[in-house]
């Protein structure tokens, strides 16, 4: 007797059926086109994992969820990460334009920097590919390393993003949400009845004039099947609305930029007798050239004549990440229906390279300078869980239970030539350091009321340590050893008040380990009056986060409003805790937990499709919070959003053949009550704005898709908070932060 069938006979899940049914349709609606029955059916009837970690339908997830399909990827013609949230209110990418320096200013340095979920992001958000954690991203000097580009958005086949804490399932960094891709496999190229399927797509951007080129190919022989798929992408610098194309600190125009990409996925499966055996392979490697011409000319440090000229500054960049992960999975009867087992291993790297040539003017001559910065996480991990189905009585369980643990080696370098007054090279921001983390985590989903009230409690114990090593490139620095350990509950609720209107609930906590560069973060230079000390009692960082309320689903029609508390406790800053800035007397910086942050909000979606093929969508979110100073009183939080809503209009042709969406974007002007203590004087704040964008698909045939878009129709100047945060209003270069004026983006896909 099946799972399914067990929970019927005990009537304790009678919906699981209808989950499995919703499944199988998931599954063949990549293949189905032009069929939009299946395409709206899988819409309604989406799957997450994420949110419990185990596959329910999104009506029934106890914490806000969205995901993203393969599908909504080609239609919106993500290009990237920032691309990938354009659409999704309460969710931002942060991207300043690059006007960074060699040895000062990391403006743009880290391209698409980190995803920010209702305001809180960078390392407090987990992000993982086939459930790996994706590399920290690092800021020290000059370096600036962001995580956005360790994913290609073109290998993947969906992504969940998971609002407020994970930490109860996932462990370290899901202190605000969490972010999972998911890679395609075999199955998902090839179509019902076929041995064999694949796909090519080409696509351009006009924006950055990207060309990407995608292939896929996949066979299934018998037991076995694999798949290789390749993307690649070439590049120009993002467009903006600056007029300004000088030399110089005035400069407003983009800085030029060349830069190209190649992500390979390939896989391996065995499957036999509810045994799935996989070898995953994955290498991304991106590179990216900049013509900083923002930063040449004069520069002024003592008086208004020059003390040099900046005659050239360019830039060499390089992120890489490479990742090998075999996995078991099994389902079948008994007290174990489902097992999953995994070992992986990963390399993260970003490297960093700059060179200067000065001409000296009126300061002792200094020579050109060089720098280079590298930044890397090598990890291997262990994953195992199970889920086992049952009843007591009339109530039923779906019970999960696993545990994991990866070793990572973090290090980074420093080097270069002219080193800062004081320093020597080739030294490190922090002694190389061995991470542990691991964790075990027991949930249940428990069905009341024959399915009519359903319970997500959940627990997690987590443990971590610090090992750092002795650094020769640290002959002065001895680093401190960390251990600590942390309990993450959480409990969920779903009630079904009708068969269409669901009441919903969460609370939660969330935690983020220090890492290795805030517990033993190293610069010093005594003749300038400056050291820095570790901290071995740095604690994580918590957070607590309540949430709730309603779904309304039907066949034509949808709508969800959330509202949502969150509290943040021992946000790590790095602070002056002793000295006086003088050689005598260095000032003394260390890492501490000082800040509490509170966060509160409302988000609502809706949805509807019509018969004759008519859609209509609406999103929007709205938060505030603040900080609690250590000396006492509040400051808001500046790093959350200002208004944001969607609205979508569109058509899709019951058979298939062509379609399109009309769809407006607002976003409202930061609050200037909501910017004090972000900036040293007034802030600036962009303008609100509105701005319409277009997409549409033709299929040519049952194999062949043209797609394309404009984007910004009427040609808007506008600039995103996100992006801007922390510039003065009295800054004569805010058109470098604006987005791209009116462009068009076009794609072919064959899918055979």
């Amino acid at each position: 007797m099946g799972r399914c069938q067990r929970f019927a006979a005990r009537q304790a899940r009678p919906a699981c059926a209808g989950l499995a049914i919703a499944f199988s349709l998931a599954a063949q609606a990549a293949h189905a086109q032009g069929n939009e029955g299946l395409y709206w059916l899988e819409r309604l009837n989406s799957i997450t994992v994420s949110a419990t970690r185990t596959p329910i339908e999104i009506v029934d997830a106890p914490a806000t969820v969205t995901v993203i399909t393969e599908q909504d990827i080609a239609d919106q013609f993500v290009t990237d990460i920032k691309d990938l949230v354009r659409f999704e209110p309460g969710v931002s990418v942060r991207r300043a334009p690059a006007r960074f320096g060699a040895a000062l200013g990391v403006t743009g340095r880290a391209g698409n920097e980190d995803f920010n979920i209702r305001g809180i992001g960078g390392n407090r958000v987990l992000i993982q590919v086939d459930g790996i954690r994706s590399p920290q991203g690092f800021s020290f000097g000059a370096q600036d390393a962001g995580r956005g580009g360790y994913t290609d958005v073109g290998l993947v086949k969906s992504v969940e993003i998971l609002r407020g804490p994970g930490s109860a399932l996932y462990g370290s960094d899901g202190l605000s949400g969490v972010v999972s891709f998911i890679t395609s496999d075999p199955a998902d190229l090839i179509r019902p009845g076929e041995s064999v399927g694949g796909f090519v797509r080409a696509q351009y951007s006009s924006d950055d004039e990207e060309f990407a080129e995608t292939a896929a190919l996949a066979g299934n022989f018998g037991a076995w099947s694999a798949m290789l798929a390749y993307t690649r992408r070439d590049f120009k610098e993002l467009d903006n609305q600056g007029t300004v194309g000088r030399l110089g600190e005035d400069r407003t125009r983009p800085n030029p930029q060349d830069g190209q990409s190649d992500a390979l996925l390939g896989k391996i499966v065995w499957t036999a007798g509810g045994h799935r055996v996989r070898l995953t392979g994955e290498y991304l490697r991106t590179k990216l050239f900049t013509d900083v011409l923002s930063g040449q000319g004069p520069a002024f440090l003592f008086g208004p004549s020059p003390s040099w000229i900046v005659d050239d500054l360019t830039a060499r960049d390089r992120t890489k990440r490479t990742r090998l992960s075999l996995d078991w999975t099994w389902e079948g009867d008994g007290a174990v229906n489902y097992a999953h087992a995994a070992a992986y291993w990963q390399d993260g790297k970003d490297v960093q390279f700059t060179d200067e040539d000065r001409s000296p003017v009126s300061a002792t001559p200094r020579p050109d300078r060089e720098r280079l910065n590298t930044f890397e996480n090598r990890v291997w991990g262990l994953a195992a869980e199970a889920r086992s189905d049952f009843a007591t009585g009339a109530i039923g369980h779906r019970l999960s239970y696993g545990g994991d643990i990866s070793w990572t080696r973090q290090e980074g370098l420093r080097d270069g030539v002219e080193p800062p007054t004081g320093e020597s090279f080739p030294t490190r921001a922090f002694p190389a350091t061995d991470f542990t983390l691991g964790g075990l985590f027991l949930g249940d989903e428990i069905s009341l009321l024959d399915g009519g009230l359903l319970l997500y409690p959940a627990l997690r114990f987590d443990f971590y340590e610090l090992d750092p090593k002795d650094d020769p490139l640290l002959p002065t620095f001895t680093g401190a050893g960390q251990k600590d350990s942390r309990v993450s509950p959480k409990i969920g609720a779903v009630a079904k008040v009708t068969g269409n209107l669901r009441l919903f609930a969460n609370y939660a906590q969330g935690f983020r380990a220090p890492t290795p560069s805030q517990v033993n973060n190293f610069f010093e230079n005594l003749a300038f009056g400056y050291t820095s000390a570790p901290n071995p009692d740095l604690g994580p960082e918590r957070s607590e986060s309540w949430e709730g309320g309603v779904r309304i689903t039907g066949r034509h029609a949808g709508l969800s409003i959330t509202a949502f508390h969150a509290d943040y406790r021992d946000f790590i800053d790095q602070q002056v805790v002793a000295g006086s800035f003088t050689p005598s007397d260095p000032a003394v910086y260390q890492f501490v937990n000082v800040a509490r942050v509170k966060v509160k909000g409302a988000e609502a979606k809706a949805d509807f499709r019509a018969e004759n093929g008519f859609t209509g969508r609406f999103a929007i979110a709205y938060a505030k919070g603040d900080e609690k100073l250590p000396g006492g009183g509040n400051v808001p939080l500046a790093s959350i959003d200002p208004l944001n809503l969607v609205l979508g209009l569109g058509y899709r042709d019951p058979k298939g053949r062509f379609g399109g969406e009309l769809i407006m974007t607002h976003h409202a002007r930061k609050e200037l009550s909501r910017t004090t203590g972000t900036c040293s004087d007034e802030c600036y704040r962009p303008d609100d704005f509105t701005i319409l964008d277009a997409t549409a698909f033709w299929r040519l045939g049952d194999a062949l898709t043209l797609r394309a878009g404009i984007f910004n129709i009427t040609d808007e100047t506008y600039s995103y908070w996100s992006d801007v945060r922390g510039l003065s209003a009295g800054s004569t270069v805010t058109d470098a932060y604006t987005r791209p004026g009116r462009n068009a983006s076009a794609s072919l896909s064959y899918r055979f």
